[in-house]
């Protein structure tokens, strides 16, 4: 995972909903308040004993891991083969491990951008996007989509991680470099991106009904984003969420949806003030969306975490120059969200959650954070 390219683009808006105490570890109750996941770009056949080991002994709930990387175009793996090594991998951890799906799987090449990781034939057959699935680059990604959900449900997780970024092209976040490029009007571009979401929901409901489907993105705050020929849209990505949304309600679905924040608040902030504007900022622009698929889609938080100023290669313009100034940011988003991921980077950060040297510094501050946090939150009364 790279910064985010459409917290770029749009730009960081966007109080939070704290929503009502989870219970048992089923659906809508799956998660317990303050839950926090881990998304560290972790890729199967990187992972080891020793990196979960060290996992295990963190403050966190829960990590991201991916079967097939970002611009991996190679055999989707059968369920069989992703419940065995689930298995393996829960031998060294009881941290709940979500399968990470990448939409990119599905995105063409953009020559401008000369992103030598989608260098590859696959990517460069598609058109745009693999909206039709004239280059099978759609049914790969659903085969992924539908492989991760029931290696969920078989190895007992909560549900999946969805990354809906265009590594590949980030210019096909605006609905009309898509339509261009796959031929169709952008109208048209919105109901097959709508078709899509809506096949990605019935799948869920098929393969694991509970599940709990953590979006890092969904871009409702950007109603907005382009106009064309009068009408005004939303990036592309949203539109995939709102089919997707759109059928759960029809179905009358159990599945439940986290909206991660990265395209509205994003990872990095200038001031603790500044944060809470954002978050406030973000709950007013979600307040009608929310309202349309109350009990349904829920707002999680996201923040980065840094060791300090010399490390930090992301948050260039933040005041915090440590981990451990830091912490006020990490108990106000876990004071606004009952669901929260942390997107954490080795090399721009200077934090490898899988060092036994490196990662109890930061294991400690977010042990602190949670705590206050549980804390004040236990005293208002919030959950």
């Amino acid at each position: 995972m790279f910064i985010c390219a459409l917290c770029v683009a749009l730009g960081s808006s966007t109080v939070a909903n704290a929503g009502n105490s989870s219970g048992d570890r089923k659906a809508e109750k799956t998660l317990p308040a303050h839950y926090l996941l881990l998304v560290n770009t972790a890729v199967a056949f990187q992972m080891n004993e020793a990196k979960l080991r060290q996992f295990d002994k963190s403050s966190y709930d829960g990590i991201a891991i991916a079967f097939l990387h970002a611009y991996d175009t190679s055999a989707i793996p059968a369920v069989s083969s992703m419940d065995a090594q689930m298995k393996e991998w829960q031998k060294y951890t009881n941290k709940d491990i979500w399968p990470w799906v990448f939409l990119n799987r599905m995105l063409g090449v953009d020559p401008g951008e000369k992103n030598y990781h989608s260098d590859q034939e696959y990517f460069k057959k598609i058109a745009g996007f693999d909206l039709d699935d004239k280059q099978g680059a759609r049914s790969d990604f659903l085969r992924i989509w539908r492989n991760s959900l029931a290696t969920a449900r078989d190895s007992g997780v909560p549900g999946i991680a969805f990354d809906p970024e265009f590594y590949n092209y980030h210019h096909e976040y605006d609905i009309g470099e898509m339509a261009r490029l796959t031929g169709k009007k952008p109208s048209e571009v919105a109901e097959s991106l709508q078709a899509l979401g809506a096949q990605m929901a019935d799948i869920a409901e098929e393969e694991y009904p509970d599940a709990v489907l953590w979006f890092f993105l969904t871009g409702f705050t950007h109603p907005g984003y382009k106009t064309y020929f009068g009408t005004p849209y939303y990036p592309t990505p949203t539109y995939i969420s709102m089919g997707l949304l759109d059928e759960i309600v029809r179905k009358k679905m159990r599945l439940k949806v986290l909206s991660g924040g990265e395209g509205s608040i994003a990872y990095c902030h200038h001031t603790l003030e500044e944060m809470r504007m954002s978050l406030a900022d973000r709950a007013n622009a979600f307040r009608a969306t929310l309202e349309k698929y109350n009990g349904i889609l829920e707002l999680a938080g996201t923040l980065t975490l840094f060791s300090d100023s010399a490390a930090n290669k992301v948050c260039q313009s933040a005041t915090a120059s440590s981990v451990e100034e830091l912490e006020p940011y990490l108990e106000l988003l876990l004071n606004s969200y009952r669901y929260n991921w942390l997107w954490i980077s080795a090399s721009d950060g200077g934090y490898d959650a899988f060092s036994p040297t490196i990662a109890p510094r930061f294991d400690a501050v977010i042990r602190h954070a949670r705590a206050n946090a549980w804390t004040k939150a236990h005293e208002n009364s919030s959950y």
